[in-house]
This record gives structure tokens, C-alpha cells and sequence, in this order.
């Protein structure tokens, strides 16, 4: 390990903004905090491969990217095992709690579109997750990640643009009987 490497308790500094972070990006508390834990983890068996230390937050948050999106992926393809599961076979609704039919229909929406998100290069998905999900101004994102704030508010735009083209494409969205918002896939989209 370089003498440049960032130290555990250097890393550890930022467990609080992180999991924040990632509990946007995975709607759930607890999921979160296991996230975070594996971000860490992984921050610190790699901390010797940061080349510049004073980038170390913003390298926390692009590990804690891909370890989320990783989770995500596994969480879309648990919900399609769910999705073939007959409807009479699913648990009897709790009415404090969302019906698991409801848990499909949101989580399905949602793996739709973090699908496109993760689809978009790191430079536009970081802003666009920082911004949208962990609700950071474009100053604060441009002081995170080391870069002008033009450059903030561009990538910002490119990625709303590159996902709302994706989506558009893809997807028809409107409402179904009950006024529930709804993503049907289009023929022949991606």
C-alpha cells in the first residue's frame, strides 16, 4: 500500500453521506446500510489504487455507484422470478403495507428506468443520482466531484435528455383504471 492511500478512519468519515446516498438510489433503509458496508469494504481493500487522495469522496461515490447498481440488477432479476409467481400464490396483503402486487408494479417501474439510468456513462449517471436522488445542488456536485460547475449543469442536462430519449423510445407511459401511473413497454422497443 502507497504512504498516499487514504486511512480506514478517513474513509470511515464519510459512512453517513454515503449511505444517504445510497438509500436514494435503493429505497431502502436497511438495504442501505448492508450497501454502504460492502461500499466501504471494498473503498478499503482498494484505497491503495485512489491515485489522488483529495478525490477520495467522490471515489467513495462512484464505488457506491456501481456496488448499488450491482444490488439493482440482482433485485430486477428477483422481481422477474415474483413476476411469474400466480397471483393467488403471492402473501395476503397486510393494509398497513402495499400490496406485493403494488411492490411489483413500483419496483418494475422502477428497474424500467434504473435500467436506462445505468446506462448512462458514470460522468452522466453520478450527476443525475447526486442531483435527483440525494437532492445535492449543482455547487455542491461540482465541489464532490472536483469539476467546474458548467460542467455540472451540462452533464445534468445531457443525462435528462440521453434518459428521457431512452425512455420515450421504449416505453408508453399513462395510467391504468385506478389512476396508478404505468410504463408499458413499446413494440419492438429497448
Amino acid at each position: 500500500m502507497s504512504t498516499s492511500s487514504p486511512a480506514v478512519d478517513e474513509i470511515e468519515q464519510y459512512r453517513t453521506s454515503v449511505t444517504r446516498y445510497i438509500r436514494h438510489l435503493v429505497r431502502d433503509a436497511g438495504e442501505a446500510e448492508d450497501i454502504a458496508q460492502e461500499t466501504l469494504l471494498r473503498a478499503h481493500r482498494l484505497r491503495s489504487t485512489l491515485r489522488d487522495p483529495a478525490a477520495l469522496e467522490s471515489w467513495l461515490y462512484q464505488i457506491a455507484t456501481h456496488v448499488s447498481i450491482d444490488i439493482l440488477r440482482q433485485r430486477a432479476r428477483d422481481v422477474q422470478r415474483q413476476v411469474g409467481t400466480p397471483i393467488e400464490e403471492l402473501p395476503i396483503a397486510d393494509q398497513a403495507r402495499p400490496s406485493p402486487l403494488t411492490i411489483i408494479q413500483q419496483t418494475e417501474m422502477s428497474e424500467c428506468v434504473q435500467r436506462y439510468v445505468a446506462n448512462l456513462s458514470d460522468a452522466y449517471k453520478s450527476v443525475l443520482l447526486l442531483h435527483d436522488s440525494d437532492g445535492l445542488t449543482s455547487e455542491e456536485i461540482a465541489h464532490l466531484l472536483r469539476v467546474p460547475l458548467t460542467t455540472v449543469k451540462m452533464r445534468l442536462h445531457r443525462a435528462r435528455r440521453k434518459l428521457q430519449a431512452a425512455l420515450n423510445n421504449a416505453c408508453a407511459f399513462g395510467r391504468d383504471e385506478r389512476g396508478v401511473f404505468i410504463c408499458e413497454p413499446k413494440p419492438g422497443g429497448k
